[in-house]
């Protein structure tokens, strides 16, 4: 039998999320399987920016309502299993090997395990994980877009969210926000229950929303920005309006809370959640690696998975409110990204630039190519050697921001897990 090792070292690593078939070509495969998404309830979010914070917003809030929850999210930063969860724990490798293993029996004829790409068996093997394990809500972030993203497989959702939609894999999406949207509204689907599209949005991309969410006969909540001042949130419930501790750093992070919110309200009209105190105690506690991190003091040090124009630009806005503070970046981009627009945003806000190659075996923008972009830039050959190189240049009430990529700070990341 295969170790998890040699599986996860014979995958396909294809991106195929924008190819029109594979959405064709996988369902047969659950449908051998006995259509397993069928045995839990799922809360599927698309988006360009925002579906992690959204996504383990809610997968919190349920937990601490009492449920079996399996997440899905992408990318992994340590470990490729942080992509597989129930209830904060890690699928096991055995159970990896396991469930690969029953797929893998069970394959249509005419479709071998080679025949399928590396985030296409991370979706079959999510899903039947949740099923075997009998979690009873399963939420689902797609990879890349949403229609012809593998986690669109699933049949109806019974809640579909779609958090901020921006420009972002343009060449794979389309060229404009309603190819965007367009794209993004594919998870919706006849039986689903409720769309939430997310605060803050173009007009354009919630007249695509709301036209496709009629068609498919689903009602559609345009959720609200919520109102954070100091870390705390204003939440009105009980007919009163509370000011809630709010654990997340990053104005951004308005929109993410408004949109659960709104999911949470919906939750407890349909009788899934019968107190406010899964929500309140989620907010106190919340904390996201990858996401205004915060790692160190004097300096204080700050991870931020920023790693497109609309998420460098909400960056750009949450760093505003850091006044006459000093700030050192460090920088590494994949190189399917809008380089010259991330750029723009960071050069108008930080004091030094300190330039590196992410950790990305085929997509990562090499160092020197970003020299000539940034030639005022520092050097610095892999990410830990451009946070050591800005703590060298920080005095103690600086800020050091690591961003550009979720890929920049997953070395950090790692040598974090190893203290």
């Amino acid at each position: 039998m295969l170790t998890y090792e040699q599986i996860i070292a014979g995958f396909d690593r294809r991106m195929l999320a924008g190819v029109k078939d594979r959405i064709k070509f996988l369902r047969p495969i659950l449908a051998n399987l006995g259509n397993p998404d069928r045995q839990f309830k799922i809360i599927h979010i698309a988006g360009t920016n925002g579906k992690g914070s959204t996504g383990m917003m809610l997968e919190q809030t349920l937990q601490y309502a009492g449920y079996k929850v399996g997440y899905f999210s992408s990318p992994a930063l340590v470990d490729d299993r942080e992509q597989i969860k129930i209830n904060d724990k890690l699928i096991s490798r055995q159970s990896f090997v396991d469930t690969y293993q029953k797929i893998a029996s069970r394959l249509p004829a005419d479709i071998t395990p080679a025949n399928i790409t590396v985030f296409e068996w991370w979706t079959l093997i999510m899903i039947q994980y949740f099923a075997d394990q009998k979690v009873y809500w399963a939420v689902i972030e797609c990879g890349l877009g949403g229609r012809d993203d593998a986690t669109n497989i699933i049949n109806a959702p019974l809640i579909s969210v779609i958090t901020h939609i921006a420009l972002d894999h343009t060449r794979i999406l389309g060229p404009k926000i309603t190819n965007i949207a367009y794209a993004k509204a594919g998870i919706i689907k006849t039986g689903t229950h409720q769309v939430f599209l997310g605060p803050c949005q173009q007009e354009e991309t919630i007249d695509v929303i709301h036209d496709y969410a009629q068609s498919q006969n689903v009602e559609l909540t345009l959720a609200k920005e919520q109102e954070i001042i100091d870390g705390k949130a204003a939440i009105f419930f009980n007919d009163t309006l509370h000011w809630v501790p709010f654990n997340l750093l990053g104005s951004f992070q308005s929109q993410n809370l408004g949109t659960v919110i709104s999911v949470f309200q919906y939750l407890i009209q349909e009788g899934f959640i019968n107190s406010w105190q899964p929500l309140l105690t989620m907010m106190k506690t919340i904390s996201i690696t990858g996401r205004m991190q915060m790692i160190a003091h004097h300096p204080t040090v700050v991870l931020d998975g920023a790693h497109n124009p609309d998420a460098a630009h909400q960056l750009y806005h949450t760093l505003q409110t850091y006044p006459g503070t000093k700030i050192i970046m460090v920088l590494g981009f994949l190189a399917d990204k809008n380089i010259i627009e991330m750029c723009k945003t960071y050069q108008r806000l930080t004091d030094k630039l300190i330039i590196t190659t992410p950790n990305h075996p085929s997509r990562a923008l090499p160092v020197a190519e970003l020299a000539a972009i940034l030639p005022q830039a520092i050097v610095a050959k892999t990410p830990n050697e451009g946070l050591a190189k800005a703590r060298e240049l920080a005095k103690r009430d600086d800020l050091i921001i690591v961003t550009g990529s979720f890929y920049t700070i997953k070395d950090i990341e790692a040598k974090l897990n190893e203290k």
